[in-house]
């Protein structure tokens, strides 16, 4: 799970089971190996950039606007394609075999751009679906324990907001 926003100072990763598969607790569910990114106006956003997340870990990225964490985060769920360097979630490419490292990750923008007065269990059902997938409520019911949301589900999404 991917948490991101345009302009954000922080962003989250949150590395856990991929699709339900049973992946061993120290296996890296994330790495990213001397990442590059240079943009066609000659910034340089990431600089061989090394990285591995475990099942399970949660990652938090601190920075001023402009330091790559964004880049990096959407180089990782497939939004941005690097200039260098490799990125693999779950052992897939995210360049050479996307559509496998893609439907791994989900990305939850810091601002949704759903109603905010929908509930967090209709926004999670609402974009399952965006991605092809089916109703699955014990899913949805067991992603939001894993993040510790099972409490909030029932909540307004505006209610929810980040300081």
């Amino acid at each position: 799970m991917c948490r991101t926003g345009s302009g954000a100072r922080s962003a989250v990763l949150f590395a856990s089971h991929a699709n339900g598969r049973n992946i061993h607790r120290m296996q890296n569910l994330i790495s990213v190996t001397d990442l590059s990114k240079v943009y066609a106006s000659g910034f340089n956003a990431l600089k061989k950039i090394n990285l591995d997340i475990r099942d399970g870990e949660i990652l938090s990225l601190l920075g001023p606007n402009g330091a790559g964490k964004t880049t990096l985060i959407s180089i990782i769920c497939g939004i941005v394609n690097p200039s260098g360097g490799r990125v693999t979630v779950a052992g897939h490419d995210v360049v050479k075999d996307y559509r496998a490292s893609r439907s791994l990750i989900g990305l939850v923008p810091q601002e949704l751009t759903t109603d905010a007065f929908e509930t967090v269990w209709a926004t999670v059902s609402f974009s399952r679906g965006l991605f092809g997938k089916p109703a699955n409520p014990a899913h949805i019911e067991q992603v939001l324990k894993d993040l510790s949301l099972w409490d909030k589900k029932d909540s307004k999404i505006m209610a929810c907001r980040a300081a």
